[in-house]
């Protein structure tokens, strides 16, 4: 009898910690948020090309604070069937790695906080390090609609494809970071993001730079859908090598979200 009441005691007890456990897990998932889209594209014929592209974005949220990481990258190649003797060769090439984080002094008003790597060497950039300091203010917040504004100031060490005529090729700048987003959902299946982003830089005023992406996504099952996206990257004050002042990339991608 004593051992009989020892094993339920035990199953009890045991029973306790996985019903415990279970409540940890499920208010985990409620807590985090993931969104993962890949594209592929491939042509043949008279023009050969590949590309790929893979985003994704993963959001940890315990009061007061949020925890954001997120990456992307992007690669395309094209070849001309008619050209003999030539390879493959690369036609974009860039990639994005951050961590970010916002701590919640009240409802609408948070300190944002990140360090992102990044690098594209079409742009003539083969690394740059982002640290970012700023206040974000929440407009809306509601499942329908969500806007936020982030100002704050940027510390940028930028690692070029190039040296310069003083033979350097490593630069450092102090910028400021004006971001603003807005995001709704239209209805039930369709809802669309906006995001825009300035970036004045104070070390040199006339290398600002000016990034946006509109998107439009379409539900196609629970955790499936269709994303269209735009995006463009003005650079005012080009690197040694490059000759475009724009970037354009337009997406049309599978989204995984959960």
């Amino acid at each position: 009898m004593k051992y009989l009441s020892l094993l339920t005691l035990l199953n009890f007890t045991i029973a306790l910690a996985q019903e415990k456990k279970t409540e940890e897990t499920k208010e985990f998932v409620n807590k985090f948020s993931h969104e993962s889209s890949l594209s592929i594209v491939q042509t043949g014929g008279n023009a050969v090309s590949e590309s790929y592209n893979f985003e994704t974005v993963n959001v940890y949220s315990t009061e007061p604070r949020e925890y954001k990481f997120y990456g992307n990258y992007n690669l395309a190649y094209a070849d001309d069937p008619e050209v003999q003797g030539v390879d493959v060769q690369e036609t974009a090439r860039n990639w994005q790695v951050g961590l970010a984080t916002v701590f919640n002094i009240v409802e609408k008003i948070g300190i944002d906080t990140g360090i992102m790597f990044e690098g594209n060497e079409f742009q003539g950039i083969k690394q740059r390090e982002n640290l970012d300091l700023g206040t974000k203010y929440r407009f809306h917040n509601s499942d329908k609609l969500k806007s936020h504004i982030k100002v704050g100031y940027r510390y940028t060490i930028e690692k070029r494809t190039t040296r310069d005529e003083d033979d350097e090729d490593v630069f450092y700048f102090n910028k400021g970071n004006i971001y603003y987003q807005i995001a709704q959902t239209i209805n039930e299946n369709v809802s669309y993001k906006f995001w825009i982003q300035y970036l004045p830089n104070f070390t040199d005023p006339e290398d600002y730079q000016i990034n946006l992406e509109p998107s439009l996504s379409v539900v196609m099952s629970t955790n499936l859908s269709l994303k269209i996206a735009y995006k463009a990257q003005y650079d005012n004050e080009l690197n040694p090598g490059v000759e475009e002042y724009l970037d354009r990339t337009t997406t049309t991608s599978l989204v995984a979200k959960f």
